[in-house]
């Protein structure tokens, strides 16, 4: 089974993925351009579909979804082993420089084209669970189809393998979005401005990703009163634990956190300077021993905070709706970043089926940290 943890940690893993004609390998030069400018080693990992088809392995000519399934068997096998074997050996000899692999799709994008089912059945065999999977990566960025929104630039000339037509390619891109819905880090850049102007978001989610904040992104926090579960679009549960620990640095907060699902978890160390005005942030993936030990070390003034993140998509906004247990049992937010919607500026779209009762994003009472603190006696 592979390590998760050897293939985040030193090197950071971005995905590029999306529908078919999103931008994702015409995106590939600048960001790498970019990011280089910015002092880092840039390593690309090229969409593996596209290699194994270009070399004879053609799903053109499968017409049994037995053919299809072991195809894309083949994939997760191919993608598995260029990311560890990228991570690995970038890691060796470069021990010293930034790194980062910037990858044209990842190993979750095969959930969209095989039935579920056999998605299961496929990770089961191989010893593999769904969540290690979906969450090693630093960042997933879902670059959406020019079939939706652009439409006149939606085309196969740049890429052989390609085989849908615009109405499949929409809903191809719509199943690839489901596909990583739970992910810590995801972000969907649609086609609300020209091609020059998508790949400049895309270029700032990453260096946000990166934990660079001149670019970052602020996130709208609601306190709801009412969501209409009924109504919810395709969506994840994940259920996440938060322990705060001691610092020996003023101006600094240590965050571990435990994401599960299915019966399986994560766990993630988490620093941030407070103190600074971006508040900058480094975050690592660590193993479930590490987790335990570093528990221990926990804030006294304290307690642990649990809930569930409900993680759906509407309107190509990414939203998080998290209902706490515990002693915050009945309390739920929302987390959205708003859109950028030409002639309008920044704007957040509400779904329907949520009530808000207020925007939270500035008031420190409902901070995670500060939802930590125990509840001090009379005096």
């Amino acid at each position: 089974m592979f390590n998760a943890s050897h293939l985040i940690q030193p090197v950071s893993m971005i995905v590029l993925t999306g529908g078919p004609c999103s931008g994702k390998s015409s995106s590939l030069a600048y960001l790498t351009e970019r990011l280089s400018d910015h002092g880092f080693m840039v390593f690309v990992i090229p969409e593996t579909a596209t290699l194994i088809t270009d070399n004879g392995i053609d799903r053109r000519k499968m017409d049994r979804a037995s053919q299809v399934a072991l195809y894309e068997e083949a994939i997760l096998d191919m993608q598995l082993s260029f990311e560890e074997t990228y991570a690995r050996t970038v890691s060796r000899i470069f021990p010293e420089r930034k790194k980062v692999i910037l990858l044209d799709r990842g190993v979750m994008d095969i959930k969209a084209f095989v039935p579920e089912k056999t998605f299961k059945s496929m990770l089961a065999r191989k010893g593999l669970k769904e969540i290690e999977l979906r969450d090693r990566y630093n960042g997933v960025i879902h670059l959406v189809t020019a079939a939706e929104g652009a439409e006149d630039f939606y085309t196969g000339e740049n890429n052989g393998a390609r085989i849908e037509t615009a109405e499949e390619a929409i809903r191809i891109d719509v199943k690839i979005r489901e596909s990583w819905l739970g992910h810590p880090h995801f972000k969907v850049i649609d086609n609300r401005t020209d091609f020059d102007g998508k790949i400049r978001r895309t270029y700032a989610t990453i260096m946000q990703f990166l934990g660079l904040p001149a670019l970052s992104s602020i996130q709208e926090r609601y306190l709801i009163e009412e969501v209409a579960d009924k109504d919810l679009p395709a969506h994840q549960v994940i259920e996440i634990e938060q322990v705060f620990l001691r610092s020996r640095s003023r101006g600094e907060e240590i965050e571990l956190r435990k994401r599960g699902q299915e019966g399986s978890h994560l766990y993630f160390l988490k620093r941030t300077r407070t103190s600074d005005r971006h508040g900058v942030k480094a975050e690592e993936l660590i193993s479930e021993q590490q987790y335990l030990n570093l528990k221990k070390l926990m804030d006294s003034k304290t307690d642990v905070v649990t809930k569930d993140r409900i993680c759906f998509l509407w309107n190509n906004q990414h939203f998080e709706l998290d209902r706490y247990k515990g002693r915050h049992s009945g309390l739920c937010t929302m987390e959205v970043e708003p859109a950028d919607i030409p002639g309008e500026g920044t704007k957040i779209q509400i779904p329907p089926f949520i009530t808000i009762r207020k925007n939270i994003t500035s008031n420190s009472r409902y901070r995670e940290r500060n939802l930590a603190t125990k509840k001090r006696g009379p005096r």
